[in-house]
Order: C-alpha cells, then structure tokens, then sequence
C-alpha cells in the first residue's frame, strides 16, 4: 500500500506541471492504479471534444452550458474486457458503440474564483450530462485550480426500454489536491487500483469491474469504512494516550 501511495502522489504531482497536457496527467494517474489502454479517440482534440458536447442532441439547453466553465477535454482512453483481463491485441481500436466499455474523460475547468471550490451539484451535473452523451460509463478526471475531482456515476438497465439506462447517483473523490494530497484521499484511490480489485475480487471483466467501482463508490460503503478507520484510530488511541488523574 505505501508503494501505491507514493506512485498515486507522483501521479497526482504531475497535475501541478503546467506545461504537461492533462489527458498525459491523467493517463499517468490511471496509470498508477493498474488501468492502461491504446484505444484513443484519434485526431480528437479538446476543443473538438467540447464543441461536440456542446452540439449533443441528447443534452438540455442547460447541460450545454454547463460546459461554459471547460477550458479542455479529451478522452483518455477506453478500457474493455481485453484491458481489464490483461490481455491487448495489436488491432485493438477505440470504439464510442462497445457499451461494455468505460471512457476514461479527463477535462480542465475553468480556475474557481477567488480560491472558491465548485460545488458538488455541478460537477455531479457534469457528470451526468457527459454520461447521458454516451451509452456506456463514462469516468471523468475534472482538473480544477490546484486539486483534481474523480467523478462516477451510477447506472442501471432502464425498466422498460432495454436499449436506455438510468443514470443515479454521481459518486466524487472531491478536492484533491495534486501536492500534498490528503491520506485519505490517496486511501479512496488505492481501493479502486486494478491489480488489487483483481486480486481481491478475481475481477476480469467489464461487467465485474463495475460492480466492484460501484461497491469502493457506494456512499453506505465509504461511511462504513470510514468508522471502521476512526474507530480503529481510537482503540489505538486510548492504549497508547497517557492522561493526569486529575
């Protein structure tokens, strides 16, 4: 675990170098936790990928402006069953119709004013409106001043049309800063690096490494872990706190 950490804060470091492309960034931070692919969207660019947002028909008048604070975005790469399982061919190609498939979407934001962070609502409502653009899950890495936010969202089968899903509830690793992150930040991460999920849950699939983002993600399961670490905290706290008697 201290090995993966000090590579998520390498990773995380490269965020602050303004001169290195963020999708280079953040395929170096997905890098770190075991996902790696070459499918890429060729000859996309950030302005082509905005203004493609910005046009879909799939969106409300609303959700197109939303992308009025984006300064870049690009897909990172796609990641399906070949990638997950390890095993890549050499005429492996990006394809936006294979829905058993995760984009990973990095995208740059426009520095929040006067140090003000964005609020959660809007960059869930991001996340949801880049989602409802493509038929499969979409991972977004929002660069935002000096922090990052990993975003996720959601899905399942529409009840009564088999070809739509249902979006729910967008899940963020918020704020993090890209020097000096916050342990239980580079903890959040950890949990999701591939070689541990395979390890831990025999992951070798798309369908099963989304049910496993979907358990690391659930807000019930963070809240769990998060009292099983401070109760931890406290029954080493008390054996190892001295106190006066009085």
């Amino acid at each position: 675990m201290a090995e993966l950490r000090a590579a998520l804060r390498a990773a995380l470091a490269g965020f602050a170098d303004a001169g290195r492309p963020l999708h280079a960034a953040a395929g170096a931070l997905l890098g770190a936790l075991g996902y790696e692919s070459e499918r890429t969207a060729e000859g996309e660019d950030d302005a082509g990928f905005v203004t493609d947002l910005a046009a879909a028909q799939e969106l409300s008048d609303r959700e197109r402006a939303l992308t009025a604070d984006w300064r870049a975005a690009r897909i990172v790469f796609q990641l399906t069953d070949e990638e997950i399982a390890g095993q890549t061919g050499l005429f492996d190609r990006f394809d936006t119709e294979r829905i058993e498939s995760f984009l990973f979407i990095a995208v740059e934001l426009a520095p929040p004013e006067a140090d003000r962070r964005y609020p959660r609502t809007r960059l869930a409502d991001m996340t949801r409106a880049v989602n409802r653009r493509y038929p499969m899950p979409a991972i977004i890495l929002f660069r935002h001043g000096a922090s990052v936010t990993l975003a996720a969202v959601g899905r399942r089968a529409h009840r009564r049309d088999a070809e739509r899903d249902v979006l729910e509830r967008v899940t963020l690793i918020k704020d993090i800063r890209v020097t000096d992150p916050h342990r239980a930040h580079l903890d959040m991460l950890a949990a999701l690096a591939l070689p541990a999920l395979r390890e831990r849950q025999s992951v070798r699939s798309f369908d099963q490494l989304h049910r496993e983002w979907e358990r690391v993600l659930d807000a019930e399961e963070l809240n769990r872990r998060f009292y099983r670490e401070l109760f931890a905290w406290f029954e080493r706290a008390v054996a190892a706190c001295r106190f006066p008697d009085d």
